[in-house]
């Protein structure tokens, strides 16, 4: 959460307004899908 804390002070340090949505699919025992995602999206966009 802290890094969801500096990105929004960071936009706030510049713009009267900040909006966020964050979406968490928290798994226990998956290690690692946010770079497999990426490489399946990579995978799909090269056929």
């Amino acid at each position: 959460m802290a890094v969801v804390k500096a990105a929004v002070d960071a936009v706030a340090a510049v713009s009267p307004r900040v909006s966020l949505v964050l979406k968490a699919d928290v798994r226990p025992g998956w290690d690692g899908q946010l770079t497999a995602k990426v490489e399946r999206l990579e995978r799909a966009m090269e056929r």
